[in-house]
């Protein structure tokens, strides 16, 4: 006789629950010691399943991991789609590398993660391919603008990550040193204001579409 669907909602629940609660537990652990000191013993001391039920549901310890990296990526993307369009696409673009920046920041385990090399046939990571999607919307919109060149688009990406990396990466690798609390907004911004469109600047035209380069240059002032 087959489950009548109340059953088999109450199974998926069930499902559900447990998924969560070794998701939270597997938080926790790599929160406390990071990757290094995660291991699937301590998460069944953690959460109370047993090594067989974690691995029914993640399928191993890379499946686990992945779904850890993916559930703080959903939040990521949660807080990008919050993020205010800008008329001015550089602008938008500012705020969305800010907050990428920031979950890099504030998740340097899952970011380490994230960009570790993954196997050929490895399914990608869905809420990292809506994020980075996120990140190319406004620089399509420099092109269409004439404000950056096609061909200069990955270019740009690769520069607007390298940066990242560092600002997210060095951090986490030296906290004994004194990092400057501006350093990611003010890294952001400098490098945005070396890809605008060199035209719109030499030839004099009105850059209130580049509210980038006015806030450094009153941050500049002020300092002045």
């Amino acid at each position: 006789m087959s489950s009548t669907p109340r059953a088999e909602m109450r199974r998926q629940q069930h499902r559900d629950e447990a998924r969560r609660i070794i998701l939270d537990a597997a938080a926790e652990l790599t929160s406390e010691s990071s990757f290094s000191g995660f291991s699937v013993r301590a998460l069944v001391d953690r959460c109370g399943y047993s090594a067989p039920t974690i691995y029914h549901y993640f399928g191993d310890k890379h499946g686990l991991l992945d779904a850890l990296v993916e559930d703080s990526l959903e939040t990521l993307v949660r807080d990008m789609r919050e993020v205010p369009i800008s008329v001015d696409p550089i602008e938008t673009l500012r705020a969305l590398t800010l907050c990428f920046g920031n979950w890099g920041l504030e998740n340097p385990t899952y970011y380490h993660l994230l960009t570790q090399p993954r196997a050929v046939d490895a399914k990608p990571l869905e809420p990292g391919e809506v994020s980075a999607g996120m990140l190319s919307e406004p620089l399509a919109q420099l092109v269409e603008q004439g404000r950056i060149n096609e061909s200069e688009t990955d270019l740009l990406r690769q520069s607007l990550w390298a940066c990242l990396h560092g600002l997210i990466s060095l951090p986490a690798i030296r906290p004994d040193l004194d990092w400057e609390k501006d350093l990611l907004v003010t890294s952001v911004d400098r490098i945005l204001r070396g890809w605008l469109s060199p035209s719109s600047i030499d030839e004099g035209e009105d850059q209130t579409r580049n509210p980038v380069v006015h806030k450094i240059e009153r941050q500049e002032r002020t300092k002045q």
